[in-house]
């Protein structure tokens, strides 16, 4: 559960200096490290599937963290794949 809360957590500061990025120039500047962050969340979920934890039959609770923890992880990561778009041009 450790490893889940310092992804999510890495995630969620790269989230923060995407958002503090002012110029196309700053957010391209941090897109190899936003790059990273999305590919380790990845790894981590795709090993947190529901055909991973198999292992742990019976231990409902653990599952329910779990999942609640690679929800969480999704979110975080749907949020840094719009932080990836270009900023909309005002109207």
């Amino acid at each position: 559960m450790a490893k889940m809360d310092a992804q999510t957590k890495a995630m969620q500061e790269m989230h923060q200096k995407m958002v503090a990025a002012k110029t196309p120039e700053e957010r391209s500047a941090l897109m190899a490290e936003h790059t990273k962050a999305m590919q380790d969340g990845m790894t981590m979920m795709n090993g947190m599937s529901a055909g991973g934890m198999k292992s742990m039959k019976g231990d409902m609770p653990i599952h329910h963290q779990i999942m609640e923890k690679r929800m969480e992880m999704m979110s975080a990561s749907m949020q840094m794949m719009m932080d990836r778009l270009p900023l909309a041009p005002p109207k």
